[in-house]
């Protein structure tokens, strides 16, 4: 009995959810505490053909074409993912909803890399997939990546390679528009795009540092300093941008970067490349690629908290240099981001 009043109590689950129907005429937040719920809710507000009484004719879809068929499944999406509402059962070939194993059960089943079809097929279902995850958060790209890495970015390798770049010279979204699918429509130019990608790369880490000073309750004196002088560079746009004539720039006047390779390694070994202005699926890869700090943020910030905490005045341009400049900054491609400690480098 106590039991029982006890899961009386219990409040029901509860998701955000973004739901659209078939034509995609709009969006709809919504929050759902069940499949039947949700089928109900978006019944009301997109007057979708179905019997209030007998919602069994709607069909629940993610975005890939996976079915949500039922509430274990629902629960397991990240907030505000978006569903899409069918009156019948759609066209497009559904996935069953099981969540993959190696992976987080929050991401989309296309990104199931091996799977039935041939390799085009399979790897449009992955990059759009990729595509798709860019519009959350970047650091699920990598995390996805990450699961059976060698494989993936093998064959994601092989399958770009093989897309044209007649159209690589292109630059304003007039003439190449296919290369803008996802973007931020205020842009108009590939060059626009990587300096903002750049930009936004350079404002974290200067983020991360405002946010550990405050964390310790140290004065961010310092971080009005380093700011200052981001903004007279600012924030190194030019090291995505081809047609900049700094010489921090990290590509060629065409648009291809070469992997630096690992922090401790003169070169790339492997001989990584890229040319994200090529097209739509080379511009996604490249959001895989990292700027690494040869001496790792972490040791820069802590010795920056623990000199200010000395009162020792602070040096803020080696502090600019250590998070900021090429002078402890290396590009390289995913496989060459060595994750964890850099012991033999230390700051001098």
């Amino acid at each position: 009995m106590e039991i029982m009043k006890k899961m009386g109590c219990m409040k029901p689950k509860k998701l955000p959810v973004k739901v659209t129907d078939e034509k995609r005429s709009r969006k709809v937040g919504l929050v759902v505490t069940s499949l039947i719920d949700l089928k109900k809710k978006s019944h009301d507000v997109f007057k979708v053909p179905a019997d209030s009484h007998n919602l069994d004719s709607l069909f629940v879809v993610l975005e890939d074409g996976t079915e949500v068929s039922h509430d274990a499944y629902l629960f397991s999406l990240v907030n505000n993912t978006l569903l899409i509402i069918y009156h019948k059962k759609p066209a497009v070939p559904i996935n069953s909803s099981i969540p993959l194993p190696g992976t987080a059960c929050n991401l989309p089943s296309s990104f199931l890399i091996f799977c039935t079809g041939s390799l085009q097929q399979t790897m449009e279902r992955y990059l759009s997939a990729l595509h798709d995850l860019q519009k959350f958060n970047s650091e699920e790209v990598v995390k996805f990546i990450e699961d059976n890495k060698d494989d993936k970015l093998k064959l994601t390798w092989q399958y770009v390679t093989t897309l044209t770049s007649t159209k690589s010279h292109f630059s304003s979204i007039s003439d190449h528009p296919e290369w803008f699918t996802g973007c931020n429509k205020l842009v108009t130019t590939k060059e626009e795009y990587f300096r903002k990608c750049a930009q936004g790369r350079i404002r974290s880490y200067l983020r991360d540092a405002r946010n550990r000073l405050s964390h310790n309750k140290l004065s961010l004196s310092p971080i009005e300093k380093l700011k200052s002088c981001l903004e007279e560079k600012k924030y190194f746009a030019c090291y995505f941008d081809r047609k900049d004539r700094s010489q921090d720039r990290l590509c060629d006047s065409k648009g291809e970067f070469h992997c630096q390779g690992q922090y401790n390694k003169p070169i790339c070994q492997n001989n990584h490349w890229i040319n994200p202005y090529d097209n739509a699926e080379s511009r996604i890869l490249f959001s895989t690629w990292n700027l690494d700090h040869v001496i790792e943020r972490v040791k820069i910030l802590t010795a920056l908290c623990s000199q200010i905490r000395c009162n020792n005045g602070c040096d803020h341009l080696k502090y600019f240099d250590l998070l900021f400049s090429r002078k402890n900054l290396k590009l390289v491609h995913k496989n060459c981001h060595v994750i964890g400690p850099h012991i033999e480098c230390q700051i001098v």
